[in-house]
């Protein structure tokens, strides 16, 4: 078990009112499985990524624990938390242009990274990374990607470019937070495919979040299900979605349904 979430709660402060948003989840991920979280928006699913990185506003309260390899990450330091993010545990955000400084080109993002977080200090090496990481994410035209500027590359192209970024690091888990759910349906069915492609290539460990099932079916070893912040069900996904138990994932699969209908 790589992961483990012991009774997590999270709350916002609105207007003197404590909001809940996740209430007492328990959830494990194991060593490179996909567990996909769904659930309409609202459910908690986003907040449950961010708090795992500390990356919550301010004005939330977080309780419980959050078990990496044996150590409570909910106890870590800035400085612990600054080398967790990342390096052990990657995040890939929804819209990919909020990855990427709009004034500065590909290229110098991506080898800030290589520098600063990674150390190495060589110009060819880091284009040698990248070029290899390219290939990787099924991106061509490496020339013409690094020179480019963000709003020159399509959202396809950033996201792939983001994925790559995020495995450069290798972490041991990858939480990606509806990461298909701003690019058309034949994109994002080429990136759930590349993710499929990772997991298996580089061993990758994934949290997916998502709202739609399908890409869950798909996608997933396990699924568990969000609704107004508390775990309504977690399974394989066969068991989940062929025998459901609980009386809100029968309604969401009955939902699913009835649009494929």
């Amino acid at each position: 078990m790589i992961l483990e979430i012991n009774n997590l709660s999270v709350a916002y402060n609105s207007e003197k009112i404590l909001v809940s948003a996740l209430n007492n989840i328990n959830l494990y991920l194991e060593q490179g499985e996909i567990l996909s979280v769904v659930g309409e928006s609202g459910s908690g699913k986003s907040t449950l990524a961010f708090s795992l990185l500390d990356l919550l506003p301010q004005d939330a309260q977080r309780k419980g624990e959050a078990y990496f390899k044996g150590e409570n990450i909910f106890c870590f330091k800035d400085k612990e938390m600054e080398n967790l993010r990342g390096k052990r545990i990657g995040l890939i955000f929804q819209e990919p242009s909020v990855t990427f400084n709009p004034v500065l080109s590909i290229s110098y993002q991506f080898q800030e990274i290589l520098k600063t977080r990674m150390g190495i200090n060589s110009k060819e090496e880091r284009i040698e990374i990248m070029v290899d990481l390219f290939k990787k994410v099924h991106l061509d035209g490496w020339k013409r990607i690094l020179s480019s500027y963000p709003h020159q590359l399509s959202g396809g192209e950033l996201q792939r470019i983001a994925i790559a970024m995020a495995v450069s690091f290798k972490p041991d888990i990858l939480l990606c937070d509806e990461p298909t759910s701003s690019l058309d349906v034949t994109i994002e069915s080429q990136i759930i495919h590349l993710f499929k492609e990772l997991k298996e290539t580089l061993g990758l460990t994934l949290l997916f979040i998502t709202h739609n099932l399908e890409l869950a079916r798909v996608l997933s070893d396990r699924v568990a299900v969000l609704h107004q912040g508390c775990l309504r069900e977690v399974n394989n996904k066969q068991k989940l979605f062929d025998y459901p138990q609980d009386k809100y994932t029968k309604q969401l699969l009955s939902s699913f349904q009835e649009l494929e209908g």
